[in-house]
């Protein structure tokens, strides 16, 4: 149940939502916040008659257990990185707004494994975008892939953030992760397929129009319905076991602008990451599925022969 449909503990989660505000959190950050801290204050009312605010350490701790437990055991059988932001937003709601800290070595975070994203190769890339039929779709997929956007980014673009005439995308402060305004180059074969579907489908788009509205045309088309299109089009193809998201398409550019000759910089750049350790993932990607060459070791042949 999301806590939006139910009217229990709309005080605490009141007061959360306040905090949360006032230290400038993105709206669906908070949203995600008051979740899964409702879902928390469910679970110990249900479990133990208790609140948040007066959950002891161990009831706290069982209700971490519940939600990583399989579901035949009468869990939920979530991945320890999910786990995690139930911790945290435990936490912060027990520091900030009960004012009863927990300190982490008593709530500690599940050990999470740091594998590399799978990662589409170019000819899968070209098949899954080309073989799209819609062609909403197909701009969707061809603008995460070719501008190396985020999926939220690319369905909140208006199209008064693409200029063709300086061949850029305008990635909004209040969309960007960083919260900072950015530009993307946007390639020529994209800027005609752009072209395209102005011309064919939102001819009267005004500069403020989504490029890709929803129902009702204040709103973008909903994350939700494209993720569902991505998961069906990967069926249609026979990769739904490849481990490969929206998100791919973005590591894909990521990997082949490196593979092209770009240094770790621009890379960064072009990902408007704010640490360039964001970044090296490609490195190892680059080292994972390319042989490297057998370098000699600098001892030898270095007049350290005897």
């Amino acid at each position: 149940m999301r806590y939006l449909d139910s009217p229990k503990f709309k005080t605490e989660l009141s007061r959360l939502e306040v905090f949360l505000s006032l230290i400038d959190y993105r709206e669906s950050t908070i949203q995600g916040y008051l979740q899964t801290v409702f879902e928390c204050c469910e679970w110990l009312e249900r479990t133990y008659h208790v609140s948040l605010d007066d959950a002891d350490l161990e009831q706290l701790q069982s209700f971490l257990v519940y939600l990583h437990k399989p579901i035949s055991k009468g869990g939920r059988e979530l991945k320890p990185r999910s786990v995690n932001v139930y911790n945290v937003s435990i936490r912060r709601y027990r520091a900030s707004v009960a004012h009863a800290p927990i300190p982490l070595e008593n709530l500690p975070l599940m050990k999470v494994d740091h594998t590399l994203p799978k990662v589409p190769t170019r000819q899968e890339v070209q098949k899954l975008i080309m073989g799209t039929k819609d062609p909403r779709n197909r701009l969707i997929l061809a603008l995460g892939f070719g501008c190396a956007l985020r999926l939220n980014e690319v369905l909140s673009l208006r199209f008064g953030d693409i200029s063709i005439k300086r061949m850029q995308i305008t990635i909004r402060a209040e969309v960007s992760k960083n919260r900072n305004e950015g530009k993307v180059e946007l390639p020529k074969d994209l800027a005609r397929m752009l072209y395209f579907y102005f011309k064919r489908f939102r001819r009267d788009a005004g500069e403020g129009d989504y490029l890709f509205p929803g129902r009702d045309a204040a709103h973008h088309l909903s994350d939700g319905a494209v993720q569902r299109f991505f998961q069906k089009r990967l069926k249609e193809l026979g990769w739904e076991n490849r481990g490969y998201h929206f998100h791919s398409l973005r590591h894909a550019h990521a990997l082949f602008y490196y593979q092209g000759g770009a240094d770790l910089f621009q890379v960064q750049v072009r990902l408007r990451h704010r640490s360039i350790a964001s970044t090296m993932i490609y490195v190892q990607l680059d080292g994972q599925l390319q042989e490297r060459k057998n370098v000699a070791n600098p001892f030898d042949g270095n007049g350290f022969a005897l």
